[in-house]
């Protein structure tokens, strides 16, 4: 039996699933679970070497074309939204395992061999004493492919933030948003930038966590059509919401002084997520 790891991601969806996703395969590769990590497109596996060490990974074009590369006698980890219940269902009985991940609220388990929902992992290495000397950064995401925080950049003009690309941005594009912000950092500085902020402004949930993690001070910047689900786990975790992007309410966050709840959030939620997988296989 062979382990399949499946993370949507993507130019259009980004990495938010395998940031959360790649500690978890390293987690079972530790525990000598060998696994194969399954990728939209061949950039997220060439993103899931170069910053988490894996080494074996394939794109696949949809989610149904796993079955080209697995076998029935394989299982499958589906960390995606993609595809309908009825489809989950024909993968629970094909494959030997089938675990699924869900950031869905309303989601629920039915045929699958196991059901995580609405996981909140960070990579242990953001967990530790770093020293935040670079201001404040601003990130959206990985992804931005309709441009929208062009639009919406107005809101950081003239303040002294700094911005992190994302990884899909478009060549170029960090020169275009260049004059609304106080600088521009490239993706490949993400970790330097998150662990060594002063104040973390993002649109993205993961890195909220992951900045929380690493003590950076994050403030999360809901992006327009944002799931609301997201503000729940803020709340859980006491990390300023911004509904909007607007430049007086951007400020009055960045004022406040928020008692975060970072002790809430686990630094062995990896490991623990793949124990559990790694038990479905049995």
């Amino acid at each position: 039996m062979k382990l399949y790891y499946y993370v949507h991601t993507g130019h259009r969806v980004g990495l938010e699933r395998l940031r959360r996703s790649a500690p978890v395969i390293n987690a079972l590769s530790d525990a000598g679970v060998e696994v194969s990590l399954l990728t939209s497109d061949f950039r997220a596996g060439e993103f899931a070497r170069e910053q988490f060490g894996i080494r074996k990974y394939v794109s696949v074009d949809v989610p149904r074309n796993i079955a080209n590369i697995a076998t029935p006698a394989d299982a499958l980890v589906y960390d995606s939204q993609e595809g309908s219940r009825a489809m989950w269902e024909d993968m629970a009985g094909y494959f030997s395992a089938f675990v699924r991940i869900s950031d869905e609220p309303e989601d629920f388990a039915t045929k699958e061999s196991g059901f995580v929902h609405m996981p909140e992992i960070v990579d242990p290495r953001y967990f530790g004493e770093f020293a935040h000397d670079g201001g404040t950064v601003y990130f959206w995401g990985d992804d931005d492919y309709d441009k929208e925080l062009e639009s919406l950049a107005d809101a950081f003009a003239g303040s002294d933030v700094t911005l992190l690309e994302g990884y899909y941005f478009f060549m170029q594009y960090g020169d275009a948003l260049a004059r609304k912000f106080a600088a521009v950092e490239e993706s490949e500085s993400y970790d330097e930038a998150l662990t060594g902020a002063e104040r973390f402004l993002t649109s993205s949930p993961q890195s909220a966590l992951e900045a929380l993690a690493a003590g950076s001070g994050p403030i999360y910047i809901e992006k327009p059509g944002a799931p609301s689900a997201w503000r729940k786990t803020m709340e859980k975790f006491a990390i300023p919401v911004v509904e909007s992007f607007s430049k007086d309410k951007i400020s009055q966050k960045q004022s406040d002084t928020p008692v975060y709840k970072a002790q809430m959030l686990r630094n062995d939620a990896a490991a623990a997520i793949a124990a559990y997988i790694k038990d479905k296989l049995s």
